[in-house]
């Protein structure tokens, strides 16, 4: 599939991903799930026809990145055919509109996002779809408006109040967010996602205490809800609560063990209590879930460097460094920490009459990755050199 990077409209999914459901009340939420490779291999290979535009729009707006040219032609020529009966369908102009952003046809898709602009759907269901679409876009804005619409055509439509929420929030509008929060919740009293949300911005008011309030209540609905237990953990972290922040993050990762954010988290309290072995620990299992973390590499480098584990520290940053980073400023970050390493691995090795060869290309490594040094270091550590040699 050809990549849409040159499109001036930027797709982003800004803060939670968005979860569809086959009955079009679609949410903003904090999780999605996600598909094997197994199963996104088995989409790609599959020649899919559409029968009709529902289907075809279950499939575009959930795993489009994952379908075959087939199965976008399919899509495409069924919403072509609806929208000539019908130019305002609102899921045909989105199936549309998709079809094009597979395609990385740059003109259309800017003309085609024009025509969803001024839809006007006439059910909330629809307002959700294409708000949904104008949020994963970043265009928050148009997001509120259709979010808006939806709950102006039902005053009791609960995933429009929801959305609202998510997307103030998103645009920092708190006030308005904890509206639609609380008027969610007074529809839907056991909405955990909605409490949870709510919490949150609790939690970035520095409210700590209706923030704990607000989560605790969404655990009290739903007790394996794995984003409150992160995000209870974050408030504790906060207030440097540290065993109440460890407890709930070990909850979490009882229940996400495959998510590196639960080790990270954990880790984070381990190192702010001093208690490096552990935090260690935390990050080598964050590696067995995800071995080619390079910040978990790097941090994990650190965390050895500071245990004066040098030869340790120092292969894992050049595994790091030798990785093709597309951030110059980590990269930066990476060099100057194995310059670092290496220097008090040469210094350690040194000492040792049988281990010269390795001092001096510990030596000859913090030459390569410092940066700006003054032409005295330079010399001092060529002298140090050659007294091994």
């Amino acid at each position: 599939m050809k990549k849409a990077s040159a499109i001036i409209i930027v797709c982003l999914i800004i803060g939670c991903a968005s979860q569809h459901s086959s009955t079009a009340t679609n949410t903003l939420s904090q999780t999605h799930p996600e598909q094997s490779k197994e199963d996104a291999s088995q989409i790609k290979q599959q020649k899919v026809f559409y029968s009709n535009i529902d289907d075809a729009f279950n499939a575009m707006t959930h795993h489009l990145d994952k379908l075959s040219d087939d199965a976008v032609k399919s899509a495409f020529d069924l919403a072509v055919a609806e929208l000539k009966k019908d130019p305002a369908h609102v899921r045909a102009n989105i199936v549309l509109f998709k079809a094009h952003l597979y395609k990385a046809n740059e003109d259309q898709v800017v003309e085609q996002f024009k025509k969803l602009i001024i839809l006007t759907p006439k059910v909330s269901e629809e307002c959700i779809e294409l708000g949904t679409i104008f949020a994963q876009l970043g265009k928050i804005s148009h997001a509120i408006r259709q979010f808006q619409a939806s709950v102006d055509i039902n005053p009791s439509f609960i995933p429009g109040y929801y959305n609202l929420g998510r997307a103030y929030f998103m645009k920092r509008h708190y006030e308005e967010s904890i509206k639609a929060y609380e008027k969610t919740i007074e529809l839907a009293p056991k909405h955990y996602r909605a409490w949870n949300n709510l919490g949150w911005i609790y939690m970035v008011k520095k409210d700590f205490k209706k923030a704990t309030d607000m989560i605790s209540n969404a655990l009290e609905i739903k007790p394996d809800y794995a984003v409150a237990y992160m995000n209870l953990g974050t408030i504790n972290l906060l207030q440097k609560k540290m065993d109440d922040a460890e407890k709930e993050f070990k909850h979490y990762i009882e229940l996400k063990p495959d998510d590196p954010e639960g080790y990270r988290n954990l880790a984070s309290v381990y190192q702010q209590r001093q208690q490096m072995d552990k935090a260690i620990d935390t990050i080598r299992k964050l590696l067995t879930h995800k071995p080619d973390d390079l910040i978990a590499m790097n941090n994990l480098a650190v965390l050895l460097l500071s245990k004066a584990r040098y030869g340790e520290s120092v292969r894992l940053l050049k595994t790091v460094y030798n990785t093709d980073i597309a951030d110059k400023k980590f990269k930066s970050e990476v060099s100057k920490t194995l310059a670092v390493a290496s220097f008090h691995l040469a210094e350690a090795l040194a000492d040792h009459s049988d281990k010269k060869k390795q001092a001096i290309q510990a030596y000859e490594d913090y030459l390569e990755y410092a940066e700006n040094l003054s032409e005295e270091v330079v010399k001092q550590v060529e002298d140090k050199i050659s007294a091994l040699q």
